[in-house]
This record gives structure tokens, C-alpha cells and sequence, in this order.
């Protein structure tokens, strides 16, 4: 302790994020630099050429780009769409006594295993299961729900959700609440205010929970392969055959870095559309 007192307060704040750099530096930067390296050179740091991204510029790999891409963006927007009425009401309009219990049940999911998840999802959407029965049973047939792009949709879904209802809720739950009720008092309506004070003010929230289901989801592997039956590639998958099954590493790194370059220009062009999107319903 008095170590600590004796040190300035900008050396604590160095002290105290030295792990967290450190792990930064082991665990992202190290293994990304061995990525690269392994994308343009045969041997290490040496011989370097573009052999590998001659073999993985091709429309198929494109096409599966853009697969990951649209899962990625489904996801990511209809868990916003869902999870933003979600921590609305929690941080807003939720009884005091009633948060921790709501935020309880919607941290839950994270107290259980991701394949436990996906595994719970077999015994309700499998031929005979609870939900093809249920639909039976009201007359409806809907055939064979897995191993289906709806099943994977919705397992992506179940499992992002709670993703992006964490930061949502910490953004609305900063609010003044004497805003929105200025703004009500001055003759503004329900979606007035909603557009031009509550909105705004949740953005940072909104970009947050959108890029963390949106980054998460398009490097997804578990659940296209055994919710959607490995049909269609993804550039999860297609990054595990290149390194597990086919062996082939340096045509691996090279396709991951190319799907890593065309992820981050779609980041970008996400940002764009919805700070655009904001400041449009600001002037609705």
C-alpha cells in the first residue's frame, strides 16, 4: 500500500492496465502479426509473395464473404429491433424492485453454455419436437425446421440478444429522466421525444450492442455447422477446413485476412447508415 501511495496517479492508471495491455499484446496483436506473416510468407518473415491471395481471390470466396456478411447484419439488426423495446422498458419503465429480477433473467443465458444452447435447440425444432408439435397440433405444417437458414436465424438470435441489451440498458439507464418529461411539457409527443432526446442520447449504446452482436456473429462457427446442418460455408467454417482439415495455413491466413479487410470497410459503412439513420428520425 504505501508503494502505491508513492506513485503518481497516471503511473496507478499504468499500473493497473499493464495486464490488461499485456494481454492484448499476447492474445490479439502477437497472434494477428503470425496471421499476416503466414498470409505472405512461405517460411517466417521470409519469401515474401501474394501467391496465397492469388489462390483465394475467387467469387466463391466472395460469395461466402457476403454470406457471413447478411448473417452478421440480420443478426445483429433484429436483436436490435427486439432488444432496444427490451432495455427501453427495464431502464425506463421497469418498477424499481422489479430491474434486478429482469436483469437477471436476461443475463441468464450467460450462465450457460453456448453448446448447451444449441443443443437445446435440437429437441425443439427437431422433426418430432416440441415446436413441430405444436404447430401440428393448430394445423400447421412447416416440414423440417432444422438444419434450415430459419432454425440458424433464430438460434443466432436467441443466443446474440442478450449481447446487445447489456449496453442498451447501461446508456438508457443514464438518462434524466426530466428530459423526456421536458420534453412532453412542451408540447412534444410520445415519438417526438423518443426521435429527438431518447434516441440521440442511446446512440453510443446503439452502436455498441450493434458492433458487438454484429463482429461476434460474422465470425460464427458453432452454430451454422450444427444448427444449419454445414450446407452452406461461412467464413468460420471455411476458416476451420483451411486450418483443421485441409492443413493448408498460409491460404487460411490469407483468406482471413481478406474477409477480416472486407468486414472492417462493411464496419464502416454500418457506422455511416446508422448515425444517418439517427439524424433522420431526428428530423422526423
Amino acid at each position: 500500500m504505501r508503494f502505491l501511495k508513492k506513485i503518481s496517479k497516471s503511473d496507478k492508471s499504468f499500473f493497473f492496465m499493464a495486464p490488461a495491455i499485456a494481454w492484448q499484446i499476447c492474445f490479439f496483436f502477437l497472434p494477428l502479426l503470425f496471421v499476416i506473416q503466414l498470409s505472405f510468407c512461405s517460411d517466417l518473415f521470409q519469401n515474401v509473395s501474394l501467391q496465397y491471395f492469388t489462390e483465394v481471390i475467387k467469387i466463391s470466396h466472395f460469395f461466402v464473404i457476403l454470406r457471413s456478411l447478411l448473417l452478421a447484419s440480420v443478426t445483429a439488426s433484429c436483436c436490435l429491433l427486439i432488444g432496444y423495446p427490451v432495455a427501453y422498458y427495464v431502464a425506463l419503465c421497469a418498477p424499481a424492485r422489479m430491474k434486478s429480477k429482469l436483469m437477471f433473467l436476461i443475463v441468464l443465458p450467460f450462465l450457460t453454455n453456448l453448446l448447451v444452447q444449441v443443443y437445446a435447440w435440437f429437441f425443439i425444432l427437431e422433426k418430432h419436437g416440441v415446436l413441430n408439435k405444436f404447430l401440428n397440433f393448430v394445423g400447421i405444417d412447416v416440414g423440417h425446421l432444422l438444419n434450415s437458414q430459419f432454425a440458424m436465424y433464430l438460434v443466432m438470435f436467441h443466443v446474440y440478444l442478450p449481447f446487445i441489451i447489456m449496453p442498451l440498458y447501461s446508456t438508457l439507464e443514464k438518462i434524466n429522466i426530466r428530459l423526456v418529461e421536458s420534453s412532453l411539457d412542451l408540447g412534444a409527443s410520445y415519438f417526438q421525444t423518443f426521435c429527438r432526446v431518447v434516441l440521440p442520447l442511446s446512440l453510443q449504446g446503439i452502436k455498441t450492442g450493434f458492433f458487438l452482436v454484429y463482429v461476434t456473429s460474422f465470425g460464427e462457427y458453432v452454430i451454422p455447422s450444427l444448427i444449419a446442418g454445414q450446407k452452406k460455408y461461412f467464413v468460420g467454417t471455411l476458416i476451420s477446413e483451411y486450418f483443421f482439415i485441409g492443413k493448408d495455413w498460409h491460404v487460411g491466413a490469407a483468406f482471413t485476412c481478406l474477409s477480416s479487410a472486407t468486414f472492417m470497410i462493411s464496419i464502416l459503412i454500418w457506422q455511416v447508415a446508422l448515425h444517418r439513420l439517427v439524424d433522420r428520425l431526428q428530423r422526423a
